[in-house]
């Protein structure tokens, strides 16, 4: 120890030079850094010591300014009252000397009597009252000796604005504060539901001053937590505050005479067993010694380390030592196991119990989603919390937490993305986003839950739930921007392509991608059906059935460019006299559209539309066909019957042709409806004979 403090009184001299001085030690050798590393680990291990003390230290010398800060205010406060206290005085008297049931009453007593003021009779009827009236507080009972001292309604207080948050009553037990809330709509005798208990050994009651609208208020100092209480009137507050304070002192001393006894008792004992010398009285299982060694070793915990647990968990709880916390809960738990309920050991049950529920709350608050905390630090942030809840057996409230907080972080980068304009651009961004995330809680989910099987099903769950939120915003920039078939079967199957990445980690949901987008994607293809189809009886109108004519050879090459790319080969037949091409403007209009439509359906392909996507394009057929079909019948168009069936022939055959070619590469049958398109020829030239 002199060492590390003769290093720390170096290390704080003002003109310290780190580098000088790690330089020295270098030309000493390895020893010499190893020497002087294990005095800076000795060095670390004492500073944290002391200041976990201190820390420890200055918590409960704020308890004791509090004590004093309300003793001195509880004293103004009387001074500025003394009037109104007076009175009251004589009111409490005079109420006492008529109802109450502990006045003395002057006179012999029979056993009858005696027998009414059975203290465990009173205690049974106190604690009756609260499993009665107040719902989750059984385990408050269970506590031999604990009993009712005064109870009564409050009204809780926000601490910064003043302002009401709800109404709850009190409870003040002997040894603890219990607060409940009222139950709305409530059936039966239940009135209160169970918010927490404070020990009164962790709890500083302090005065407020009347401010404004806030009147008759106090505080309670309740670690690591402040509360703000009001009654409905200064007499009760006065009782509270008094009660309060009369029976703290009661249970210090009470814990002080504990305390004093069982250190005597332990001596006692200790004594009594090195005395004993029979070998008979040894070997007699049922002797008063060794009962009396059994009872002893029972309650001989509270006398060693044990009793200074509860703080030590109160003081790894105030510096967010979780894992410290955990570890000592374990520790408990594996003493506390085989151990007989006895009173001592209820009674320290009961206090380490009231600091799990604290450090609980602590883990699930590092999970709780809020807008003031940072969402950027990735589901590895909260392992560490989620690890330690798990060992708590909170694995369900856990993983409940978990994906709530994946939630927001999700939606946290969904809206830091920027819409740009283009929508495939922003939906190849947004799958990124959504789907990376998802992987990274299905690997991140595998690490903090292996051996919990039955919150894999939650997960499922909660997967299929954030893709419904993802197709919610998939569908109002894709299908609600009214943007084309071509741009929205992109951005589907962008979708279904990172889909399928999450099947290299087990999960599947294809087909409930495929779900999801069906009604809106099936009703889009209609809508461009129809529009092809209206767009067929428009051209129709105006067609005179005349030749191209694109006026010079490069425009004439230009077209046959843009005609090649869509994969009709046959139009370079059709070219004649450089800049002519025997086909109709509707008709290289109609081939063109009705090729980008075969190919966005094949991208949505599946074996469930497979019938959907052959009808649609036969109906697009049909509708030219019967344009054909009504020129051929036309005295319009006698003398063009010629060059109405090569614009049939280019349609019906060179374009259906390019149409199962596209089914080819793609490994699907071409349909029957298409087959049956080619025969519409052969019919044609009947009408044209």
């Amino acid at each position: 120890m002199a060492d590390g403090t003769g290093l720390a009184r170096v290390l704080a001299k003002p003109a310290f030079d780190a580098e000088s001085f790690v330089a020295k030690i270098a030309a000493s050798g390895e020893d010499q850094l190893l020497d002087m590393k294990h005095k800076m680990q000795m060095l670390n291990d004492d500073t944290a010591q002391s200041l976990k003390k201190n820390v420890y230290k200055n918590y409960s010398q704020f308890i004791e300014t509090a004590k004093e800060i309300s003793i001195l205010e509880g004293e103004m406060y009387q001074l500025s009252h003394m009037l109104s206290d007076q009175k009251i005085l004589m009111s409490s008297m005079m109420a006492m000397s008529l109802v109450s049931d502990k006045a003395v009453v002057e006179g012999p007593k029979d056993e009858d009597e005696e027998s009414e003021v059975n203290p465990e009779e009173e205690t049974r009827k106190n604690l009756a009252f609260l499993l009665d009236k107040v719902e989750g507080c059984s385990n408050v009972a269970e506590v031999p000796g604990r009993h009712l001292i005064h109870n009564g309604d409050l009204v809780e207080l926000d601490t910064e604005n003043l302002t009401q948050v709800q109404r709850v009553h009190a409870f003040l037990l002997n040894d603890s504060f219990m607060i409940a809330t009222w139950v709305p709509n409530r059936r039966g005798p239940v009135r209160y539901r169970f918010q927490g208990l404070y020990e009164l050994d962790s709890l500083a009651v302090v005065n407020v001053r009347d401010v404004g609208s806030v009147k008759n208020a106090f505080k309670i100092l309740m670690f690591p937590e402040t509360r703000m209480y009001q009654t409905d009137s200064t007499k009760s507050k006065r009782q509270w505050l008094d009660i309060l304070d009369d029976t703290k002192k009661k249970k210090a001393n009470k814990d002080k005479q504990k305390k004093e006894a069982n250190t005597r008792l332990a001596e006692q004992q200790i004594q009594s067993l090195n005395n004993s010398t029979s070998e008979n009285e040894k070997n007699n299982p049922f002797s008063e010694e060794v009962e009396d060694e059994l009872e002893f070793e029972d309650s001989s915990f509270l006398t060693d380390e044990w009793l200074e647990l509860p703080e030590d968990l109160d003081m790894c709880i105030a510096q967010r030592d979780f894992e410290g916390a955990v570890d000592l809960v374990s520790k408990v738990n594996n003493f506390l196991r085989n151990r007989p309920r006895t009173p001592a050991v209820k009674e320290f049950r009961a206090r380490i119990d009231h600091r799990v529920k604290l450090l609980t709350d602590g883990l699930m608050g590092e999970l709780q989603v809020s807008p003031e905390r940072s969402l950027r630090g990735g589901p590895r942030a909260a392992r560490r919390a989620v690890t330690q809840l798990i060992r708590l057996g909170k694995s369900s409230q856990a993983c409940e937490l978990f994906l709530k907080n994946r939630t927001a972080l999700i939606k946290y980068n969904i809206r830091q993305l920027k819409f740009e304009g283009a929508t495939t651009l922003y939906v190849r961004c947004l799958c990124g986003v959504f789907f990376t995330s998802l992987s990274e809680t299905a690997k991140e989910f595998l690490k903090a839950f292996p051996d919990h099987n039955g919150c894999f099903s939650a997960f499922v769950v909660w997967s299929k739930h954030e893709l419904q939120a993802f197709i919610g915003t998939f569908c109002r920039q894709v299908f609600e921007s009214k943007s084309s078939l071509t741009t929205i079967t992109d951005c589907v199957s962008l979708a279904k392509l990172h889909c399928l990445e999450l099947k290299s980690i087990g999960l599947d949901l294809s087909f409930s991608l495929t779900g999801m987008l069906e009604t809106p994607l099936r009703q889009v293809v209609l809508e461009t059906r129809d529009q092809l189809i209206e767009g067929v009886k428009y051209r129709s109108t105006d067609d005179l059935w005349r030749p191209m004519n694109h006026l010079n050879k490069r425009d004439c090459d230009k077209f046959l460019a843009e005609m090649l790319s869509s994969g009709l080969e046959a139009i370079k037949e059709c070219v004649y006299d450089e800049c002519f091409i025997s086909l109709t403007m509707n008709t290289t209009q109609f081939s063109k559209s009705v090729l980008i439509f075969a190919e966005d359906l094949l991208k949505l392909f599946t074996v469930e539309w497979e019938e959907f996507i052959a009808d649609c394009l036969a109906a697009v057929f049909k509708a030219q066909i019967n344009h054909m079909e009504t020129s051929l019948k036309s005295d319009r168009f006698v003398n063009d019957e010629k060059f109405i069936l090569k614009n049939a022939k280019f349609i019906l055959e060179n374009v259906v042709a390019c149409i199962e070619k596209l089914y080819q590469d793609s490994d699907k049958t071409f349909p029957t409806q298409l087959q049956n398109i080619n025969a519409e020829y052969r019919r044609l030239k009947t009408i044209s004979k």
